[in-house]
């Protein structure tokens, strides 16, 4: 079986097995969740895995959706393209960045809303549908 890295599918099934945890933690947003899931642990550990991965998907559209990504917040290349880790998780970073937003649009909150449950129930409700 081959894994299937990258995918809308993956980054909602993440959100969807941990959502519930985060129901009404006191002064918690839906940053925090983020930065917890995407953004505090490494998305692929292995220089090979992540090579794997990034030719799977495509190393050049990678490579220019990452840039693009850096330009845009950073003003320049930010992220390491000689190392395939680095390249992966910023890649999967950017991915579910843009996937959540979505998401969280579509229920009607943002980042900086806190994880009542009633809102973190209405993004679960979201995922579902979409």
């Amino acid at each position: 079986m081959t894994t299937e890295y990258f995918t809308e599918q993956e980054i909602k099934e993440t959100l969807l097995t941990n959502l519930d945890g985060y129901k009404g933690i006191k002064d918690y947003t839906f940053d925090d969740v983020f930065n917890d899931l995407f953004n505090s642990d490494y998305y692929i550990i292995g220089y090979k895995e992540a090579a794997d991965a990034l030719e799977e998907y495509g190393i050049f559209n990678a490579l220019e959706e990452v840039q693009r990504w850096d330009e845009e917040n950073f003003g320049h290349w930010d992220t390491d393209y000689a190392d395939s880790e680095k390249v992966a998780n910023m890649l999967e970073y950017i991915h579910a960045s843009e996937y959540m937003n979505d998401m969280l649009d579509r229920a009607g909150l943002d980042m900086s809303d806190e994880t009542t449950p009633e809102n973190v129930n209405k993004l679960i409700k979201t995922l579902k549908e979409y």
